[in-house]
């Protein structure tokens, strides 16, 4: 993708002076002979036209970015330079939606589309915001949001006179905690006789706010670009806006360098990894993932499957901002935090209904390393001091802890640390369950509880459970008095089609251990909620040491639990899993194809979960690697487990991209098997 060059200008707020700037600005450079590409995205205000011809429908007028044309020169047509123009003087969310012309939702990618065939044809490219960074152009998206898509660094224009200093380091404040770049600032409408305050303004500025005043620019009747421009310094401005993709350029290359000489990545074989170019992802927006080369990716597998929202959703970054303004954190042990207490009330609400308690922790493996020490331990103590050992699934996953893998069963990540795990039975997960059936039999009264990933076993490669199996190890459990614990650290938070996968056969686990999906994909954090059985099996006096044993310096971050908080709220307020459902149908239908390619051994899915079996290629073929390699190339990002070419993105992907996804991956696979 061709990195763009330019400004992105926005205000302190309306009527600062955006547009005169940004015409002086498009003059200016014009006069240097450079070819100027200017945008005014979304006007408000606009003038119903006169008919161009007899018959045709009237067309809404932006007088801004008529101005903005007329600087520049320019000839590109009215529809590039302002995609959206609303008569309504108000925000364009509000506009558009009361709009008599183009009404509906104002798209950030139609303004993107624009962007970038405009930037093709100039030299650099001047966009106009409209009122500040906050004002929002929909339901989700602000000024700032646009600014990150379209990749420019600002130019804010703030007003020169008393109250300044207050407006602008606001709005540098709010750019910069969401990742913009901040170019300078220009002040506009400085008093023939300036006061104190415009005196001393432009030397405060640049001092707390740690940024350049490109100009002063003088209070004039007729703020033309010639009477402006003198007052601009145009020379340095110009300056760096060409020495913006150098010093990226130079920025990438130090980061690469510092990565493969500094880094050591998980489940990565450096040897290959530090002969290659790293992808260095910098900023997200929806399924959307953008490296630091400005290249964008459809995130396939949200971002390790975390990622239920998209990136940088608002609401979640909100949640972050607010709470870091109050408490970043404070120790659970022996004490407690607001978001920590409202998390775990919320997260029982919407849990099976046996659960009442809540312990938190950091990740998946320590969610599950804690349902263990908690059934080892409340059977010692509670009468059963033989029931020491746990049940678990051939090629089950549970986490990297040495608890974690000890209940794992993928010889690939397990076998070196044999040594160092503790035993159990491990039983193949057949679908007449007869082993498992003869283990509980024969040896339940030394079996501490069972440890299953409900549905889809998720790192052995997406493999489903067949209808009533996960009911019918319940059940067995029942049976013989043996706690279950449920890992639903992938497969819960909606990735199945409803929010917890034990909800789909009504099982109810001693242990739900939670995690990824959690905040988000926004902050670590894990939980493990169990019964008030197992809670009650842990208190007595000081002194007999029935205490738990076990916590992190970070459990119950406020942090991570104030976002966690935040995403059980978009559940609801987006109803997110009602929306699901549709776009779980159409996956099924596009993944159904899959099945014409030769070398597709098989494909599972539930929900917006699938694996793509490919054919047993061997481990050195890299098969797998090499098709999400051509992935990559075609704009998305996928992870494979071995042979497995795993899709998990995020569940607001919209039906076109999940079409997208489909599409590219049936054709990757294709093309990288053709000659295998």
């Amino acid at each position: 993708m061709h990195e763009p060059v330019g400004l992105f200008i926005t205000g302190t707020g309306t009527g600062v002076g955006k547009t005169a700037i940004t015409a002086a600005l498009a003059a200016a450079f014009r006069r240097k002979g450079l070819s100027v590409g200017v945008m005014k995205p979304v006007a408000t205000g606009c003038k119903m036209g006169a008919r161009i011809n007899p018959g045709t429908p009237r067309q809404l007028i932006s007088e801004d970015a008529a101005r903005l044309r007329r600087a520049a020169g320019s000839e590109d047509p009215m529809d590039l330079v302002c995609p959206y123009r609303f008569e309504p003087p108000v925000a364009p969310w509000v506009a558009g939606m009361g709009a008599r012309i183009n009404p509906g939702t104002l798209r950030l990618d139609r303004i993107e589309q624009a962007f970038q065939s405009l930037a093709a044809r100039h030299d650099l490219m001047l966009v106009e915001g409209i009122g500040g960074l906050l004002v929002p152009l929909n339901e989700r998206h602000t000024v700032a949001d646009l600014a990150r898509r379209l990749n420019l660094p600002l130019l804010v224009v703030g007003r020169a006179g008393l109250g300044t200093i207050n407006h602008t380091l606001l709005t540098l404040e709010s750019a910069r905690s969401r990742g913009l770049e901040v170019a300078g600032v220009v002040l506009n409408g400085r008093s023939s006789r300036p006061s104190l305050a415009e005196r001393t303004n432009p030397r405060v500025i640049q001092k707390l706010g740690g940024t350049q005043v490109f100009g002063i620019v003088p209070r004039v009747s007729s703020p033309t670009p010639e009477r402006i421009a003198p007052y601009l310094k145009t020379n340095a401005l110009l300056k760096q806006i060409r020495s913006r993709p150098e010093r990226r350029q130079v920025r990438r290359r130090r980061l690469s360098r510092l990565d493969r000489s500094r880094l050591w990545h998980p489940f990565t074989q450096m040897a290959d990894w530090e002969k290659e170019e790293p992808l260095v992802a910098e900023s997200g927006e929806g399924v959307t993932l953008t490296d630091t080369r400005g290249n964008r990716y459809l995130d396939g597998v949200s971002s390790l499957w975390v990622n239920l929202h998209g990136h940088n959703h608002p609401a979640l970054t909100r949640a972050v901002r607010e709470q870091a303004g109050k408490l970043a954190h404070s120790t659970l042990l022996g004490a407690s935090n607001v978001p920590a207490i409202e998390l775990a009330d919320e997260l029982l609400r919407i849990a099976p209904k046996n659960l009442s308690r809540v312990f938190y922790s950091d990740s998946g493996s320590t969610a599950v390393e804690i349902a263990l020490k908690m059934a080892f331990q409340y059977w010692q103590q509670n009468g059963a001091p033989r029931r020491k050992k746990f049940v678990h699934f051939v090629n089950a996953y549970h986490g990297d802890t040495i608890g974690s893998v000890s209940v794992g069963g993928i010889e690939l990540f397990h076998k070196v640390y044999g040594p160092l795990l503790f035993k159990g039975f491990k039983v193949p997960a057949e679908e007449s369950l007869k082993t498992f059936k003869k283990t509980l039999k024969a040896h339940h009264r030394e079996i501490a509880a069972v440890v299953v990933e409900p549905l889809m076993q998720g790192a052995s490669g997406m493999i489903t459970q067949p209808p009533g199996w996960l009911k019918t190890v319940e059940r067995l459990c029942r049976r013989h008095g043996l706690f279950l614990i449920a890992d639903e650290v992938a497969v819960g938070f909606g990735r199945t089609g409803k929010m917890f996968a034990c909800e789909w056969e009504k099982v109810q686990p001693d242990f739900l251990c939670l995690a990824k999906g959690i905040t988000g994909g926004t902050l670590p954090l894990a939980a493990t909620l169990t019964t008030e059985k197992v809670y009650r099996g842990f208190l007595g006096p000081y002194k007999s040491l029935r205490t738990f044993f076990h916590g992190h310096s970070y459990t119950g971050n406020p942090l991570a639990c104030a976002v966690a908080l935040e995403n059980l709220r978009l559940f609801r307020r987006e109803k997110v899993l009602a929306a699901l459902q549709p776009k779980i149908r159409l996956f099924q239908k596009e993944l159904a194809r899959f099945r014409e390619l030769r070398h597709v051994r098989d494909v599972r899915q539930k929900g917006l979960m699938a694996g793509i079996e490919l054919a047993p290629y061997a481990w050195e073929d890299r098969i797998g690697i090499r098709v999400c390699q051509e992935l990559r190339a075609r704009g998305i990002l996928l992870r494979p487990l071995g042979n497995v070419i795993v899709l998990m993105p995020p569940l607001s992907i919209t039906p076109e991209q999940i079409r997208f996804l489909c599409r590219e991956t049936f054709e990757a696979i294709k093309k990288v098997t053709a000659n295998v």
